[in-house]
Order: C-alpha cells, then sequence, then structure tokens
C-alpha cells in the first residue's frame, strides 16, 4: 500500500512541476542548420505530460466556473 501512495505523490509532484514549468529549451537546436525540426525554430520544447496536464487543468477549471 505504501507503494501506492508513493507513485501517488509523485505524479502529484510531476503534474505540478509541469504546471510551473511546461517547457524546457530544445537541445537539438544547436545541431541544426536553420530551424530546428523537433521545436520549429522556437528554442522550446513541453515536457513529457504538459499539454495533457495543461488541458486537464482547463477542463476543471471551467467545469468550475459552469456550477451553479
Amino acid at each position: 500500500m505504501d507503494h501506492v501512495l508513493v507513485i501517488l505523490a509523485l505524479a502529484a509532484f510531476w503534474v505540478l512541476f509541469v504546471c510551473l514549468s511546461p517547457t524546457r529549451e530544445c537541445r537539438s537546436c544547436g545541431r541544426h542548420r536553420g530551424p530546428c525540426p523537433r521545436c520549429k525554430g522556437t528554442g522550446r520544447r513541453f515536457r513529457l505530460g504538459a499539454r495533457l496536464a495543461g488541458k486537464a487543468l482547463l477542463a476543471l477549471r471551467k467545469a468550475w466556473e459552469e456550477r451553479p
């Protein structure tokens, strides 16, 4: 049972971290001439799960505001 709590705590920490800092710098930009194919020339890439966490939080906020 302790393992489940640890996994849930790590997942909650990751969601919080991703919401506070959803992007990281693209490390493959230095190897390409012209725009990088991974980040499309922006120099930033989304972290794993950042888009999913952002969409989930947006849906929760929308549901909270529509509540009577």
